[in-house]
């Protein structure tokens, strides 16, 4: 499923136009995009949660050259299932 998919499941179903649905789910995406950045988790119940993670830095290898490196500290978005997903999921 892609965002023009989202889109259009609100205009059938719905009823919005093309430019309200847009609107909508641009905004829904640019509000978790800045909780993200601001390394808060977004929880919606009955879907999961989105919570961001710190990896720290570790010893990576290049598999060609075998050739070591430091892989710095990094945030990772992490989505985790809820309960109620999970068990739709297992149903199916």
């Amino acid at each position: 499923m892609t965002k023009q998919d989202l889109i259009l499941m609100m205009m059938e179903e719905l009823g919005y136009s093309r430019r309200d649905s847009k609107a909508f789910i641009d905004k829904v995406f640019s509000i978790m995009i800045d909780s993200i950045l601001k390394k808060e988790s977004i929880k919606i119940t009955n879907f999961g949660s989105f919570v961001v993670r710190i990896k720290g830095k570790r010893i990576g290898r290049n598999p060609k050259t075998k050739k070591e490196y430091i892989i710095k500290d990094r945030a990772v978005v992490v989505f985790k299932p809820s309960i109620g997903l999970r068990k739709e999921l297992k149903m199916k």
